[in-house]
């Protein structure tokens, strides 16, 4: 899409652009058309008129939107050395493993709240798509990391077995206090990854999981914290991971839980994953990004080689993202004031949309996405040394529209469904059944009616067990006749 100011004078103001008729909205092949997501040089006005345009246009496609060409330094360093048609899923599974580099940071939320950069990735796509080279990203960009943790590991695997080895009385040695160990393994159950996090002392840990099935290894038997609320408390401000034993060995920790991670799934097993919690904030939290199949009988994508050019392209943003906290002030809070606007803007776009249509489904889905776009703002800004460079903005706008479009591409039926089925009632609480029979007097088979219209347990035992307490409160008496009469809640 060309620029809008290509044909405007400088200081004209551009013209409104009209929202798209559903002749514009559907393309050839239903293709969205290539939008840039610059909106540079708008006014207020214009800006959100042409995002709703465009959200128009890409929530009507059954094909993602296309990656932005106005690309940050730090992505394209990344995407390096990834085929062209891998590029949107594997930019946005490097911002967890980003952010993970950042010791711990906040920054200030527009909100004025200060957040942890908490951030996950979930690369959906067919069988054999190629998710297989994210491992690469992670094991350059995390090097050092996965380094002192595998060395760490090793040191206390050594103190592990010497106690072992001690009698039962003997005294046993005990562990450094700087067994740092930020990489976390899939299989890792919750009392251990419990331990992990307090020996971490706060800083942020990053997990990668080839198979979103692997998650289940942290369920540690009955009564065990799930998957899912793992990665409900991952994600929140003030997430903790809490673990209670009883016994000399066992381990008890309340410690704030800083997960970042990256998951691979094929659609079935995502659906299947979070099919028990569509609408219970797991799923909600997810940043998906899908591959689609490759055309019939195309050629398979390849890689260039991962090397020392590679490991030096992406050295710098490495650099300034591991010195962060230099840059905060005494309590590792940082502001960047370009991403709190951006993250205003991006809202007040979000709103305008969702008045044209009143999806009310869309809406709760932009919540955290637009939290996470926000933090991805900011993960950027750190890694480009504190500098704002204008490819943030279309980059992240249409970061958060492709991950966006991604879950509801998977999980948008099933998430319509489970709101469907969810009916609400009308009142915080049942009405006074009293006041649903009609007249003062009334008869048994009235009041099993009445019970059963409720969805209560219309039984005789349970209906004449519910009078029978009315006539001990004096709410009502029995009549020789068989019938009851009400002494209160007349009609």
């Amino acid at each position: 899409m060309n620029n809008v100011n290509e044909s405007m004078t400088a200081g004209q103001t551009p013209a409104l652009i009209p929202l798209p008729t559903m002749a514009d909205v559907k393309t050839k092949n239903d293709v969205p058309a290539d939008i840039d997501f610059n909106y540079r040089g708008l006014s207020d006005d214009d800006r959100i008129r042409r995002a709703v345009k465009d959200m128009e246009i890409i929530y009507a496609s059954d094909e993602q939107p296309k990656m932005t060409p106005l690309v940050p330094r730090f992505v394209k360093a990344y995407l390096w050395n990834t085929p062209d048609f891998y590029q949107p899923a594997y930019s946005q599974a490097g911002f967890p493993a980003a952010a993970t580099l950042m010791d711990d940071v906040s920054f200030r939320h527009p909100n004025n709240l200060f957040v942890q950069a908490k951030l996950n990735a979930q690369i959906v796509g067919p069988s054999s798509v190629g998710k297989g080279g994210l491992p690469l990203i992670f094991q350059y960009m995390l090097a050092d990391l996965m380094a002192e943790s595998h060395d760490n590991m090793e040191r206390q695997v050594e103190i592990d077995e010497r106690n072992n080895l001690k009698g039962a009385n003997a005294k046993k040695e005990a562990r450094p206090d700087n067994l740092v160990q930020r990489i976390v393994f899939p299989n890792t159950t919750i009392p251990a990854l419990a331990k992990q996090m307090k020996q971490n002392h706060g800083l942020p840990c990053f997990l990668e999981a080839p198979e979103i099935e692997d998650l289940w290894g942290f369920k540690n038997g009955t009564g065990g914290m799930s998957p899912l609320v793992l990665l409900r408390e991952a994600d929140d401000r003030d997430g903790k991971i809490r673990q209670r034993r009883v016994g000399e060995k066992s381990v008890t920790v309340d410690v704030p839980l800083f997960l970042n991670y990256c998951v691979s799934a094929t659609p079935e097993g995502a659906i299947d994953f979070f099919k028990r919690d569509m609408l219970k904030g797991a799923l909600n939290r997810q940043e998906v990004a899908f591959i689609p199949d490759q055309p019939i009988g195309a050629k398979e994508p390849k890689y260039k080689p991962y090397d020392e050019r590679y490991a030096a392209r992406l050295q710098p943003f490495i650099d300034n993202l591991k010195s962060a906290r230099s840059h905060a002030d005494d309590n590792g809070r940082i502001v960047c004031k370009q991403a709190i606007a951006l993250a205003e803007a991006m809202k007040d776009e979000c709103a305008a949309f969702v008045q044209t249509n009143y999806d009310r489904t869309w809406d709760n889905l932009t919540h955290r996405g637009l939290t996470h776009a926000f933090l991805k703002a900011c993960v950027l800004y750190v890694a480009n040394g504190f500098k704002w460079e204008p490819a943030i903005e279309a980059f992240i706008r249409w970061s958060f529209h492709y991950c966006l479009w991604s879950k509801l591409h998977v999980f948008g039926d099933r998430i319509r469904e489970a709101e469907n089925k969810l009916q609400y009632s009308s009142r915080p609480g049942k009405p006074n059944l009293l006041l649903l029979i009609s007249g003062n007097t009334f008869t048994l088979s009235d009041v099993v009616a009445i019970r059963k219209s409720q969805g209560m347990d219309d039984s005789e035992k349970a209906t004449k067990n519910m009078i029978n307490v009315w006539v001990s409160r004096q709410w009502i008496r029995r009549q020789p006749d068989g019938r009851y009469e009400k002494l209160e809640y007349k009609h």
